[in-house]
């Protein structure tokens, strides 16, 4: 079988493709670069856990820790870990 499309069928195809891959590459930058780290910001810390903002201040209101250093909130990856596995 053959399909033929014509030329903004074709164009509008590789934008969609273009998109896709481009999309899926920074995906994957983004989620390495996580991974990598050690501590996060809050919505960092949110990303890693899948969760939203509103979940993460609930986590802290149950005792997640997390750390306030020259005025920054800090979250570590180990804490995050061990606190989800203790609840």
């Amino acid at each position: 079988m053959e399909i033929t499309l014509s030329h903004d069928q074709q164009a509008s195809l590789g934008d969609d493709i273009y998109k896709l891959v481009t999309d899926s590459i920074s995906k994957a930058r983004k989620d390495a670069s996580i991974d990598s780290k050690d501590f996060f910001r809050k919505k960092e810390a949110c990303m890693y856990l899948g969760v939203s903002n509103n979940t993460l201040d609930k986590f802290l209101a149950i005792g997640m820790p997390y750390h306030v250093v020259r005025g920054i909130t800090l979250y570590s990856k180990d804490e995050i870990k061990q606190f989800v596995l203790e609840q």
